[in-house]
């Protein structure tokens, strides 16, 4: 008579633990990392959204706390959060365009700058980071 006897503690845990086996997470665990942007491209035809070249880094030891590029560092990619609503109107969560001073607009975050990040799965399975930020609005008064 063998399989897993359900009635038992057990056979409970066994039950639970051949479902996580067959049924991998829909959501990787949220994790947050501390990243340098060293590139900002165009998405070309995008409403001011950029492709943001990244390397991971961290914060020293005190007393002065620097950041830098981590040595195990490799490059990553990383779309802004707020530059996801930049569409039709509106810029970075709802700005309305035509209230923006002539001569200003939405800037891409200046090379050299530290975010956080988090993963992300796209719709081919792979996966980018997307930076927890809020695009700037920049210019020079006439």
């Amino acid at each position: 008579m063998g399989g897993i006897n359900h009635n038992t503690i057990a056979g409970r845990r066994e039950q639970d633990l051949a479902r996580a086996i067959a049924q991998p997470p829909a959501f990787e665990p949220v994790t947050l990392q501390l990243f340098k942007v060293t590139s900002a491209t165009l998405i070309t035809g995008s409403a001011s959204r950029y492709l943001y070249g990244l390397r991971r880094a961290r914060v020293g030891n005190s007393p002065g706390y620097a950041p830098a590029v981590t040595s195990d560092s490799h490059a990553e990619n990383g779309l802004s959060v707020s530059e996801l609503s930049n569409a039709g109107a509106t810029w970075s969560y709802g700005i309305v365009k035509a209230t923006v001073p002539a001569g200003f607009g939405p800037v891409a975050i200046p090379v050299d700058s530290y975010v956080i990040a988090t993963p992300h799965r796209t719709d081919n399975g792979g996966y980018v980071w997307l930076i927890i930020n809020t695009q700037a609005i920049d210019g020079e008064c006439p």
